[in-house]
């Protein structure tokens, strides 16, 4: 009859109460962050609630940073509606806490397993992964599903909201990449990676 380590257990429950209260205030904090936009025209806006998704995906990977993400629209939505809920936004920042999390997460890029490669590289392979996921999730999903989704909102034009929405996000890109740069490498350091096996 197998027996559970009661020290184990208790390990287990301090991470997971770790993950639960971190998570909700990273999605109190992207809830927070959505109240705070700049319409650009009726279809195109700046927010800043990718910084904590993208934070999510690095402390806890890709599938808990789906569910930040996902969190960070419903909640958002629910604190500040704006017309009707739309779900397709929900699939949208749902897969950017993905896609930071693949780029991201630091019990996959941060360890030292003795792995080698550029991405792998301190703080130019954080640089390279940062603009990678960045990259993808502006193209992807900014420029492509968004696009989409509203098209589908506003009964527009695909091709004209597509093209309204590319000079915002050539504007953004540098500026959101450093943003999201900056967040992890401050998360590096007050949060280190530990080995969660060890003692404490």
């Amino acid at each position: 009859m197998l027996e559970c380590d009661p020290k184990d257990s208790l390990k287990s429950s301090k991470i997971n109460i770790q993950i639960l209260t971190t998570s909700s205030l990273l999605i109190a904090l992207g809830v927070v962050l959505s109240l705070f936009r700049i319409p650009l025209s009726t279809v195109t806006e700046i927010t800043l609630t990718g910084l904590p998704i993208a934070a999510g995906g690095y402390l806890f990977g890709p599938w808990i940073g789906m569910l930040i993400g996902a969190l960070v629209d419903v909640c958002g939505f629910f604190a500040a509606p704006k017309g009707a809920f739309f779900p397709g936004f929900t699939v949208s920042t749902a897969l950017m806490g993905m896609i930071y999390g693949l780029f991201l997460y630091r019990k996959i890029w941060d360890t030292k397993a003795g792995r080698q490669g550029l991405l792998h590289t301190g703080a130019k392979g954080l640089a390279l992964r940062v603009i990678l996921a960045h990259l993808l999730k502006t193209v992807f999903i900014s420029l492509l599903l968004n696009c989409f989704w509203l098209s589908i909102f506003y009964g527009m034009n695909f091709k004209v909201v597509f093209l309204a929405s590319i000079p915002k996000e050539a504007i953004n890109f540098p500026f959101e990449a450093f943003l999201i740069y900056s967040v992890v490498q401050i998360l590096k350091r007050i949060r280190p990676l530990r080995d969660e096996n060890s003692k404490e």
